[in-house]
């Protein structure tokens, strides 16, 4: 099952990276100092929030789509697995979304919002990483006893057209890098 191993490839890597953007998430927001330092702490982590959100949402979930759909009603337990990876997809987007508010308003200088944020980004942090591996065991192995070589060709297919699609969309996004490193340094 080639095409089944390809998928899988795939989806692992994406779960590394999404693995180190909650570990670069957990050190933009780690506590330190008062004052500015936490405003820019507040900055940092916005960022980092950011990248993750446009990961999971322009990456890694649209590949997963065929895969899913197609194993949606196949078995009960494949469908409460289903279920649960849902709702904790759920979850996690609002903690961020919540993390992500209380964060602005930890930039604006409020400092109890900070707290807030590293006890929503904790939360956050605990649900994604069993989410995670639950993707990695559970689902892996349901994919592999109910979706037939057939299917695997069709969900290597589509995230093979997913892969496309983002390199097109990097090549059309502007270099800054390399427009950065060509422009003269001031002073």
């Amino acid at each position: 099952m080639l095409a089944a191993e390809c998928a899988w490839a795939i989806l692992r890597a994406e779960h590394a990276r999404s693995r180190e953007l909650l570990r670069r998430l957990d050190a933009a927001a780690s506590t330190g100092e008062a004052g500015a330092c936490i405003q820019r702490r507040a900055s940092s982590a916005i960022r980092v929030i950011e990248r993750f959100q446009a990961f999971e949402e322009s990456t890694h979930r649209p590949k997963g789509v065929v895969m899913l759909d197609m194993l949606r009603g196949r078995s009960d337990e494949a469908d409460r697995l289903l279920e649960q990876l849902d709702a904790e997809s759920e979850r996690c987007a609002r903690l961020l979304a919540r993390a992500k508010a209380a964060l602005k308003r930890a930039e604006a200088g409020d400092a109890a919002a900070s707290a807030e944020a590293d006890s929503l980004l904790q939360q956050h942090r605990q649900i994604m990483y069993v989410h995670l591996d639950k993707e990695d065991t559970l689902l892996h192995s349901q994919t592999a006893l109910l979706l037939t070589p057939e299917e695997w060709a069709k969900v290597v297919s589509s995230m093979s057209k997913q892969v496309r699609a983002a390199k097109e969309r990097e090549g059309r996004r502007p270099q800054l890098h390399a427009r950065a490193a060509k422009s003269p340094r001031p002073g």
